[in-house]
């Protein structure tokens, strides 16, 4: 099965796995690769590039331009990996429930970036411009 990192700043990426798994449950070949303040970019990278392996590799990131994605579109001249960036909830949540053991990697990287699994648009209840009540609660 395909692997997916995912390399965050700071904890998010924890988070993200963690949010995953309380809805989807314990998901197998799926790693947090958090870049903590202080920490160094070359180490960081020698880390990232131990977790890879040898495996095919989906690495989403959150934020184009920093030290976890620098590492990854780094490491993917001798690795066999691609890079997607604005990680998401939606997303992971798209590609995990999606993903199998016959699935390629090109698949799992149209399946981040559709549009539909952005998780992004706006909404309103009714179109009322007051706020909803947003719990059953009779307080």
């Amino acid at each position: 099965m395909i692997q997916i990192v995912l390399a965050s700043h700071g904890d998010f990426c924890l988070g993200l796995k963690q949010s995953l798994e309380m809805i989807a449950g314990k998901t197998s070949d799926l790693v947090a690769m958090p870049f903590r303040l202080g920490e160094d970019p070359q180490q960081y990278r020698d880390e990232l590039s131990k977790v890879l392996g040898k495996r095919t590799t989906l690495v989403l990131v959150d934020l184009k331009g920093g030290t976890p994605y620098n590492s990854a579109l780094f490491l993917s001249s001798e690795k066999s990996l691609k890079v997607v960036t604005g990680v998401n909830l939606p997303m992971l949540l798209a590609v995990v429930t999606s993903r199998n053991e016959h699935s390629k990697i090109q698949e799992l990287v149209d399946i981040v970036t559709d549009s539909t699994n952005s998780g992004i648009e706006e909404m309103s209840l009714g179109g009322s411009p007051h706020r909803e009540k947003l719990s059953v609660n009779k307080n």
